[in-house]
């Protein structure tokens, strides 16, 4: 009778106990650790689709694009947003808008150096508002003794400072003090006076202002000059003149000058640029969105979010928002329509005249407040939530599903060690007994 081999058997028995559940668990945990790779997935390309659609709907951006180009150059340029009308205009630009400089009357041996008083009131007034330097407070370093540099950096670090800025320059050997506003036009002149100080050399500076630019509000006509629409700003950028055009002018015309022409129109090729960014973000959305959630058949694995309620409702909601009208218009009407496979195309011939046509409903339709591309962004908000969002809470649910299969693992491998050591005792009795009876046999060889 030949003996066996202990170790073997018990291993190979210990391994039949456990082998059913180790496969099971496995499988378990290899399915929970797909799903929690598809939604990081799937997650990924939601927040790419998140961030292509904010881009678009910012405050200083939108879909739709329009143009304004000039006649000539140098007088001015112009700037059309989503609302602007095509159409013509004449342009005629009078004058540019200037900031008020002047240098205080202060004696000719002025430099960074020379004392002033320490006491009495400086004051300014810009457009309206005021700013009170205490001299007593000037001095910096605590010597008892103000300078002109200190003085300087007094008005210019105020936090009361109405707009004007402080300068010491150098000219001809001569130190001058300059002061500017520090916005065009009339209105923001700076005005200035001291009291109090006890020196007449201080306060005269102040009151003898040599002015050195003029402040001065921009002027254009809309039209030809003296006939047209005089329209006036402090500032050379003129907001909304004509609605959606922003005009910046940069040098004035001769009195005689002809008007210059501005054409107001569809930018196609930014929006169809813009649009097509807007569709691809979306494709590729639902391209990790079919490749994990497919039913399977035909050739076709089945996906390993399949019939998942997440993402289910994500495509749910995605498909009434982009079926929905917003302002009177939906993305049917603009030539963007939604395939078979759930594809998003675009008619750019049918796009374009939209654009042509009904320009201002377009952009209303994408980026009107509470819109389409608001709309989208609010319906992702809540599975994007870095802490708590819902893909994040599946994500962290099916990583304890994991830990809780880990849990069993160790279960088992306990369950392993105490099977093995019991079919270890068991076979190394039984290969002692046959031992016996091998030795007990031979006697009667």
């Amino acid at each position: 009778m030949s003996s066996l081999d202990p170790i073997t058997m018990a291993t190979q028995l210990a391994t039949y106990d456990v082998q059913p559940f180790q496969i099971r668990y496995q499988m378990q945990a290899d399915k929970y650790q797909g799903q929690i790779t598809a939604l990081g997935k799937v997650e990924s390309a939601l927040r790419d689709f998140r961030t292509a659609v904010n881009e678009m709907n910012g405050s200083n951006s939108s879909v739709i694009k329009n143009t304004a180009t000039v006649s000539q150059d140098g007088f001015f340029t112009a700037n059309a947003n989503a609302n602007a009308l095509a159409g013509s205009y004449q342009v005629f630009v009078e004058q540019v808008a200037t900031a008020h400089q002047a240098s205080a009357g202060m004696p000719a041996d002025l430099d960074a150096n020379t004392q002033i008083p320490t006491t009495g009131t400086l004051s300014f007034t810009v457009n309206g508002e005021k700013m009170d330097i205490d001299l007593s407070n000037v001095d910096t370093d605590g010597d008892g003794k103000a300078t002109m540099s200190d003085l300087v950096k007094s008005i210019n670090g105020d936090s009361t400072n109405p707009g004007v800025n402080a300068t010491l320059v150098r000219s001809n050997g001569q130190t001058h003090l300059m002061l500017s506003s520090t916005e065009t036009g009339e209105a923001n002149r700076v005005q200035v006076s001291a009291s109090g100080t006890g020196a007449a050399w201080f306060e005269d500076g102040f009151t003898n202002l040599n002015e050195i630019t003029a402040p001065k509000d921009a002027v254009i006509w809309l039209g030809a000059k003296d006939s047209g629409l005089k329209l006036t700003n402090s500032s050379n950028t003129f907001e909304g003149v004509i609605d959606g055009v922003d005009i910046t002018v940069t040098k004035a015309q001769d009195a005689g000058d002809a008007a210059i022409g501005m054409d107001v129109g569809a930018d196609s090729e930014s929006t169809k640029e813009q649009v097509t960014k807007f569709i691809d973000a979306y494709n590729s959305l639902v391209g990790a969105l079919d490749a994990h959630t497919s039913i399977g058949g035909d050739g076709v694995s089945r996906g390993v979010l399949a019939n998942d309620p997440t993402l289910r409702s994500i495509e749910s909601q995605l498909s009434s928002i982009l079926r929905a009208d917003f302002g009177g218009m939906n993305l049917s009407e603009a030539g963007i329509s939604i395939d078979r496979e759930g594809k998003m195309k675009l008619d750019a011939d049918k796009f374009a005249e939209a654009q042509k046509s009904n320009g201002a409903a377009l952009e209303q339709m994408f980026n009107g407040e509470g819109n389409l591309l608001d709309s989208i962004d609010g319906m992702m908000e809540p599975y994007l939530k870095f802490s708590s969002g819902l893909l994040t809470s599946r994500k962290d649910s099916l990583q304890q599903n994991i830990e809780r299969i880990d849990d069993k693992q160790t279960q088992l491998e306990r369950k392993y060690e105490m099977s093995y050591d019991r079919y270890l005792k068991q076979f190394t009795q039984m290969n002692q007994i046959m031992a016996q009876m091998n030795q007990t046999m031979s006697m009667f060889g």
